[in-house]
């Protein structure tokens, strides 16, 4: 059940990724996103779904330091590999659920 639950919050991000596509998002965002569609996922969960779909290339990841405010941010973007998964111009990933 738990690798279900990981593949259906990987296709969950790609969608909230498309949504502001091609600009960044951040992954306080993102988690705030997935918890109010009911996923209890905080920003360092979402850093772990995040690293395994730039693994594959969907994504782009950055990270952003503000040491005078102490803040530190994970920034991402979906890459045009990412758009084609999302739009069926290139073979489903079993690792990603887009229809959950």
């Amino acid at each position: 059940m738990r690798g279900h639950v990981a593949r259906e919050i990987r296709g969950r991000i790609m969608k909230i990724l498309d949504i502001n596509y091609p600009n960044l998002t951040g992954d306080h965002l993102i988690s705030e996103i997935l918890t109010d569609v009911q996923y209890c996922c905080s920003p360092p969960q979402v850093k772990t779904y995040l690293a395994y779909l730039a693994e594959k290339g969907y994504v782009e990841m950055k990270d952003v330091n503000s040491p005078e405010v102490g803040i530190t941010r994970c920034l991402v973007k979906l890459t045009a590999k990412g758009k084609d998964l999302l739009e069926g111009s290139i073979d489903a990933d079993p690792g990603v659920d887009l229809d959950g």
